[in-house]
C-alpha cells in the first residue's frame, strides 16, 4: 500500500456500510474523509471520526479528491455510483455485492476501471475467510481425491442479496467455472425490507461445472438456517456450520475395496487448531480491503463479481423459461442486458 495517505469515502451507511467504516479504521494509512447517505439519520454513527464529512449526496464528495470509495448502497445504484467514482479518478473501488443488476452493467464497470487504471474489488468476502482458503488449498491439492458435489444452504432474502455469495464460494473452492445454470425461483414470501421497488426472492439453483461436478445452492427466504455447506469428494466429505463453527471431515481410505464382510474404511479428521467455520465479517472485509489496497492481483476483482451476476441472471432466465438449463456465458445481448431489481 506504500506510505502515502489514502483518502477514503463510504457511500451507503446501512448496516454493511457501518461495518466497512469500522474496518477502514483498522488501516493506519487510510483516512476516512467522508461518508454519504441520502438519509440524514443514517449519518449519525457514533464511531465516525470527528473529521469525517457527513454528506447526503455525492455532489461535494470529490472536491478534495478521494482515493478509495467503498459502495455499500443497494444493488440498482451500484453501476451509476461506480461510473461516477471511476470518472472522478478514484484509484481503489470496493463494491458491495451484487456488483450490479445486469451483466451489461458489470461489463461496463470492468471496462471503465480497466481504461482508467482503477483497482476494483467486489465484496465477496468468503474468499478471505481462513476456513474457505484452507479448504480450497486441500481441494486443489488432490489429497481428498476429486470433487463431485457442493451443497450450500442459506436462509433469508434472496438470490441477489445472499446466494451470489454462494455462487462465488463454489467457484472459489473449486477453481472451476459454471457452464450451465438450472433454477427454480420462489415467489417472494415477505415484503422486501429495502422497499417495494426491490424484488429478490430465494430459490434453488443447480450449477453444472463440467467434469462430473455439480453444485446446489438453496436460498430459502423463510429457512431456519444456519448457513451450511457440504463438500463431497471421492475420498472425503466435509461439512461446515457457520453458526456453531463446526467443521466435520470424514476421510475414506480408498485402498480398502468394499465387499462381502469388508466394509469401507472411514476416519474422522480435524481441521487445523483454531480454524472454525464461524465467519468473522469484519475480518473478511478487512481481508478484502487489504487485497484491494495491495499490489498483487485482487482475489474478488470485477471479473469475479461479473461472473456471479451472470449466474444470477441465468437462474432467473432458467426459471422463466420453464426451468431449462441456461448456458453461461450468456450469448444473447438481450440476456446480458437483463436487469434485475435485486437488493
Amino acid at each position: 500500500m506504500g506510505s502515502e495517505k489514502i483518502k477514503a469515502a463510504v457511500i451507503g451507511m446501512g448496516p454493511h456500510g457501518r461495518r466497512i467504516v469500522d474496518v477502514v479504521g483498522r488501516f493506519p494509512r487510510v483516512e476516512l474523509t467522508a461518508v454519504v447517505d441520502r438519509q440524514a439519520s443514517a449519518l449519525n454513527y457514533e464511531k465516525l471520526p470527528a473529521s469525517t464529512a457527513r454528506l447526503e449526496s455525492t455532489d461535494s464528495l470529490w472536491t478534495g479528491g478521494v482515493d478509495l470509495v467503498c459502495i455499500a448502497t443497494n444493488g440498482p445504484s451500484h453501476a451509476a455510483i461506480a461510473a461516477e467514482a471511476i470518472a472522478r479518478g478514484v484509484r481503489y473501488l470496493m463494491v458491495e455485492k451484487p456488483m450490479a443488476c445486469s451483466v451489461a452493467e458489470c461489463e461496463q464497470i470492468v471496462a471503465q476501471a480497466a481504461k482508467a487504471g482503477t483497482r476494483v474489488a467486489v465484496d465477496h468476502v468468503r474468499r478471505h475467510a481462513p476456513i474457505y482458503r484452507w479448504l480450497r488449498e486441500r481441494i486443489v491439492s488432490g489429497d481428498w481425491g476429486q470433487i463431485r458435489a457442493i451443497w450450500m444452504q442459506r436462509p433469508g432474502i434472496g438470490l441477489g442479496c445472499n446466494a451470489v455469495h454462494s455462487f462465488d464460494t463454489v467457484r472459489f473452492l473449486t477453481g472451476r467455472e459454471v457452464r450451465r445454470v438450472t433454477a427454480w425461483v420462489d415467489d417472494p414470501i415477505a415484503k422486501n425490507p429495502r422497499g417495494p421497488d426491490f424484488v429478490d426472492p430465494g430459490g434453488l439453483v443447480v450449477l453444472d461445472m463440467g467434469k462430473d461436478l455439480r453444485a446446489v445452492v438453496a436460498q430459502i427466504e423463510d429457512g431456519a438456517g444456519p448457513t451450511a455447506v457440504e463438500i463431497d469428494m471421492t475420498a472425503a466429505r466435509i461439512r461446515l456450520d457457520e453458526q456453531s463453527g463446526a467443521v466435520e471431515i470424514v476421510e475414506r481410505d480408498l485402498s480398502v475395496k468394499p465387499g462381502p464382510g469388508r466394509p469401507a474404511s472411514f476416519n474422522r479428521t480435524e481441521a487445523p487448531d483454531g480454524l472454525s467455520a464461524k465467519t468473522d465479517m469484519l475480518l473478511m472485509i478487512e481481508g478484502c480491503l487489504a487485497d484491494l489496497l495491495g499490489d498483487g492481483p485482487v482475489a474478488s476483482d470485477g471479473a469475479q463479481g461479473l461472473a456471479t451476476v451472470e449466474i444470477l441472471v441465468a437462474a432467473h432466465l432458467s426459471h422463466r423459461r420453464g426451468n431449462v438449463p441456461i448456458d453461461v456465458p450468456l450469448a444473447s445481448p438481450s440476456d446480458r442486458k437483463e436487469w434485475l431489481p435485486v437488493t
